[in-house]
């Protein structure tokens, strides 16, 4: 995928197609990134985020055991992913920051969105509520990170290569269709193991919309957004 920009593109073209490349994905979720793997090191707490449990433990079905595992999955795959696209590693702090005004907006909308549904439709996501304030803020982090990258990096990336080089969808289709699946797949992940979430239709209704609403920001904004506006949302009603 070329990120050069048109000879006649917008300012705000510019914009939209640069901050796609890989290497504004990866400083965005940095801090994120910082804040989980630092704040699990210290707090030596027994909470990690699920997605991130789910790669060290099907990594250690690859004799690979450490702590460290997830985060060495998500380094590399940065590095194949720019290396692919063969994109500048230049990153410009004015639209890394238009970024992270991006996330906080995103983050807003989805929470102004699930708080109309909860009051006119009785949807909720509940969910258990255990872990101290700095452990809730470390594991949102996590969450942002490593549900997006199993979620809509690896699951939905798949799904849409599938669905279009062996089915023969168009793209679109092809999007709108493995979105939807991974956004299923993303809410039934939250009921699963000894630390799911008791299920309810209405919890699992709306992390389903909440999955689909990432999806989308996925496919039109890439990585590093969606990842970013998921922390933010989580830590926005866990904390805030």
């Amino acid at each position: 995928m070329s990120y050069d920009d048109p000879p006649m593109a917008s300012p705000v073209g510019r914009y939209l197609n640069e901050t796609r490349r890989p290497i504004y994905s990866a400083a965005l979720v940095l801090p994120f990134f910082l804040v989980y793997h630092t704040g699990t090191f210290f707090l030596s707490t027994t909470y990690i985020n699920g997605a991130d449990a789910l790669i060290m433990q099907l990594l250690s079905l690859l004799s690979v055991r450490s702590a460290l595992a997830s985060a060495l999955v998500l380094l590399l795959a940065f590095v194949i992913w720019q290396v692919r696209t063969g994109a500048s590693w230049k990153v410009v702090p004015s639209k890394l920051a238009g970024m992270f005004a991006e996330s906080v907006l995103f983050a807003i909308v989805l929470y102004a969105g699930f708080g109309w549904l909860a009051s006119s439709l009785s949807l909720s996501a509940g969910g258990r509520d255990s872990a101290g304030l700095l452990e809730r803020v470390v594991l949102y982090c996590g969450a942002g990170i490593y549900e997006e990258l199993v979620f809509r990096g690896f699951l939905l990336g798949a799904l849409i290569w599938f669905l279009t080089r062996v089915t023969g969808l168009k793209r679109g289709a092809a999007a709108f269709w493995g979105a939807l699946a991974a956004a299923l797949l993303f809410s039934a992940f939250h009921y699963l193991g000894p630390a799911g979430d008791a299920f309810t239709l209405p919890s699992f209704t709306q992390r389903a919309l909440g999955g689909l609403y990432f999806s989308c920001l996925f496919v039109t904004r890439g990585f590093g957004i969606t990842a970013a506006a998921h922390a933010i949302y989580d830590i926005i009603v866990g904390v805030i």
